[in-house]
Order: C-alpha cells, then sequence, then structure tokens
C-alpha cells in the first residue's frame, strides 16, 4: 500500500511529452507509479484531483524571500510550497554585506530549493 496517491488528474509532465489523465502514487515521499486513471490505487491517503492539474514542482525565477529583513520579503515556505512552487530564485533581495545572514537564515532553513542572484552594489 502506498502512503499517498493522487487520482482522476490531468498529469502534464514535459520531460515524459505526457498530458493524460493518470493516478499518481507517492510513497516515503517519492512517486513509486503512474497509471491510467480509474485504476484502484491503494494508498493510507488518496487525493481526488478530478478537474485538476498535476505537474512536476514548479520553478518561480522571480521572488524575494528575505522575509522581515526586506519590505517587500515572502517567507519562501507557506508562499512557495503552497502554490506548487518547489524551486526559486530571490532577485536579489540580500547584498554582499548580508549574504552570510541570508544563506543561513533563509536558504539553508527552508523546504524551498533557493537560489539568489546576489546585489553586489552599495
Amino acid at each position: 500500500m502506498h502512503d499517498l496517491a493522487i487520482q482522476n488528474g490531468r498529469l502534464i509532465d514535459p520531460a515524459q511529452n505526457l498530458d493524460a489523465p493518470r493516478d499518481v502514487a507517492f510513497t516515503d515521499g517519492q512517486v513509486v507509479a503512474v497509471t491510467k486513471s480509474n485504476d484502484t490505487t491503494q494508498a493510507n491517503e488518496i487525493i481526488d484531483a478530478q478537474d485538476l492539474l498535476v505537474v512536476p514542482g514548479l520553478i518561480d525565477l522571480h521572488v524575494h524571500v528575505f522575509d522581515a529583513v526586506s519590505h517587500y520579503g515572502i517567507p519562501p515556505d507557506p508562499t512557495c510550497l503552497e502554490r506548487g512552487v518547489t524551486t526559486a530564485v530571490d532577485a536579489g533581495s540580500a547584498g554582499a554585506a548580508v549574504w552570510p545572514g541570508f544563506d543561513k537564515f533563509i536558504i539553508e532553513a527552508s523546504e524551498t530549493r533557493l537560489y539568489a542572484m546576489l546585489n553586489i552594489s552599495r
């Protein structure tokens, strides 16, 4: 039995050239099966994705995640992960002088995979 199954969704996976109704099963946080919809996948938790898209993690190429330091900074995990964004690129919220703090308290502390365009001006 799987931990989680997303059933009846429209799976879009460009890497597999796939755009079709599919069920996706997960065990230990990993995709372990992709089957045609309406298969009877057994799982501890089932999400009905009828009329919804199921896609790989999205990438946001322009965010500002220096939360509580920058006036336009957002908290990365609740903002990104809840919207399907698993990878984000901070567009210069941190400069060279504060880079160690940004790296330690934002990048290393986040589940969201974060990259940064470093603002090197003073």
